[in-house]
């Protein structure tokens, strides 16, 4: 079941008891609308109420006409610092009361505009890029998250906190639950979380779920329980939801399914009146566990499907692709306002140089002509940019050809299996299947994922086809010592084709046991990776046939194809004939990629 983490948000400081904080927001409204003019205060006022507003209620979609007239109202006054927040306000309510992530980056990107404008507004441009980041790790681009946290980790020490504990949940999300546990703790031990209980129930939910990953269920549990403590105590409802579905999975690993079932609920109710698809899809993996622990099986194939669903909606390549857009756009933007700048810069210099004579004149075309290439620079990057996006699109298509096709063979297997067995061992290849076809849908949506969470889907799938075909193959997994497998990222479901063929062609009609090798290691800046089977051989299974290739082996190449172009290598593909009851050697050479 995919995990989530609560974002600390760049803009949370509710500090109050429920009652209170309704207090203080009631008192702000009326401020506001007594206030005889409009001015900077007044703005100031409306921008503070808005974020106070959400936070203590983040289904509330009226926000949005409130936020939108706020950012009229500062237009009207040239009012730039409010704008900018107001900007950012209207961002947030589109993210959390709409979960809408296209319109809450487009006004991220406003906000990030003021910035480039006018340098006094630079500073708060930390919390925009937060924002963002918070938009990438909501659609599971971690490593672009990731990016942006760093970057306001190491420019704004204000925002220590937020910076730090958003590491945490990446790494959380990453499963490198060492560095997110180091991360969660260095963020607890900081000042700022000290008198602040909103930032305590987020990092103790978290910390709870990370501990739940990390099998160290007692502490999951008492981390779920002070963060629902101070929820409780201080009417913290922004986090609540969250929280519910992280204390459902602690008490799902401590077996306590009553429980796990009862929060988990509570979460969903929750986060389908925000309209929360993230946290919906959770509570509906959380359930499907829970279900199915409990023998209800009806149950829990509902609450799978469920979930695939609105997996596959939140990995919309739209959304993603939209989003992608959206910040190219704002770069050439940026691109085209320095550009301005420099015709207007250009043109100063010719005019000074028409009055100063005509040595100046030659300096001015010379500083024209320089200008010109910059220009045919900054259009030839944008023409790469976006066949950079299209070649990203081809692969995004490609990589959602892949999981039908092995949804399709997987079915095949389980299906085959079932009719040969017996009902327990057919309930223990079905939790496989189900976990096996989990994985396919998290991990397969990616551009890239570390190599640990590959070679546990490898071992996985192929511990599912050795109990379809007891006593038919055996396998071998070797990883080069001095490799980091969860440093190193690689497209995936790469290898599962060529690891599919030899089970389903190469060893179809053999005498004897099968065996298949799967080596990976370094060398210099490539990844190899090698399989190699004693099977019939590629050229007894096609018969010199090429267009009997196996669909899957087709898309991979094509992939390896797209790869190589979008980062100008040279990966290669090689399948070697071992010769006729020999076997078959696939070996693919990529860059080395490290996560960081």
């Amino acid at each position: 079941m995919k995990c989530i983490f609560t974002l600390m948000l760049l803009s949370i400081v509710v500090h109050s008891y429920a009652q209170q904080f309704q207090m203080e927001l009631d008192s702000l409204i009326g401020i506001i609308e007594s206030s005889p003019v409009t001015n900077q205060e007044t703005i100031d006022l409306r921008n503070q109420y808005t974020k106070q507003a959400l936070f203590a209620n983040p289904s509330d979609t009226t926000l949005l006409a409130f936020a939108q007239s706020t950012v009229d109202l500062a237009t009207e006054l040239r009012y730039w610092k409010g704008l900018l927040l107001g900007y950012e306000r209207v961002a947030l309510v589109y993210q959390y009361s709409f979960s809408n992530p296209y319109k809450a980056l487009e006004y991220y990107h406003k906000a990030l505009a003021l910035t480039e404008k006018d340098k006094d507004l630079e500073s708060m441009g930390w919390s925009i890029y937060g924002g963002i980041g918070t938009l990438y790790y909501e659609q599971e681009e971690y490593g672009k998250a990731l990016e942006q946290f760093k970057k306001v980790l190491h420019n704004d020490k204000n925002l220590e906190l937020t910076a730090t504990a958003n590491i945490a949940n990446i790494f959380g999300s990453l499963n490198q639950l060492d560095s997110a546990i180091f991360y969660y703790n260095k963020a607890l031990d900081l000042e700022q979380v000290t008198n602040n209980p909103t930032y305590k129930a987020n990092l103790y939910s978290n910390l709870s779920l990370v501990y739940s990953q990390a099998n160290q269920m007692d502490f999951a549990l008492a981390s779920a329980a002070m963060s629902i403590d101070l929820i409780e105590q201080y009417g913290i409802e922004f986090v609540r939801p969250t929280a519910y579905a992280n204390a459902s999975m602690a008490y799902l690993g401590n077996k306590d399914y009553d429980n796990a079932e009862q929060y988990a609920n509570e979460a969903l109710q929750l986060s389908e009146a925000q309209g929360n698809i993230f946290l919906q899809k959770s509570a509906w993996g959380t359930l499907a566990d829970v279900y199915s622990a409990k023998g209800e099986f009806s149950k829990a194939l509902e609450a799978y499907t469920k979930f695939s669903v609105l997996k596959d909606s939140l990995n919309n390549q739209n959304r993603r692709v939209e989003i992608n857009r959206s910040l190219l756009e704002f770069e050439f933007e940026k691109e085209r306002t320095i550009a301005q700048a420099e015709i207007d810069r250009q043109s100063t210099i010719k005019t000074a140089s028409l009055l100063g004579g005509g040595g100046l004149l030659a300096a001015s075309v010379f500083g024209f002509v320089l200008y010109k290439r910059r220009r045919d620079a900054v259009e030839q990057k944008k023409e790469a940019e976006f066949r950079a996006l299209v070649a990203d699109t081809e692969l995004k298509a490609l990589r959602a050809q892949m999981n039908p096709h092995f949804i399709f063979n997987a079915l095949n297997s389980i299906g085959d299996y079932i009719l040969k067995n017996n009902n327990e061992t057919a309930l223990e290849f079905l939790s496989k299947f189900a976990k096996l076809m989990r994985m396919v849908l998290e991990n397969s949506e990616n551009k890239s994922i570390p190599l640990e969470e590959d070679l546990k889907f490898l071992e996985l799938y192929l511990q599912v086809e050795t109990k379809r075909q007891p006593g038919k193959f055996s396998y071998h997994i070797q990883v080069d010592e001095g490799l980091d497998v969860e440093n190193t990222l690689v497209p995936p479901l790469l290898l599962q084709p060529f690891i599919e063929n030899s089970i389903w062609h190469g060893f179809r009609d053999k005498d004897g046991i099968g065996q298949i090798q799967i080596t990976i290691n370094e060398n210099q800046d490539m990844l190899i990776c090698s399989i190699e089977d004693n099977g019939r051989g590629i050229e007894h299974i096609t018969n010199g046939n090429e267009s009997k290739k196996s669909f899957g082996v087709s898309i991979t190449e094509n992939r390896l194809k797209i790869l190589n172009k979008q980062k100008n290598k040279e990966g290669r593909l090689q399948v070697i004939d071992l010769g006729e009851q020999k076997g078959t050697r696939v070996e693919i050479s990529l860059p080395l990629e490290r996560l960081f």
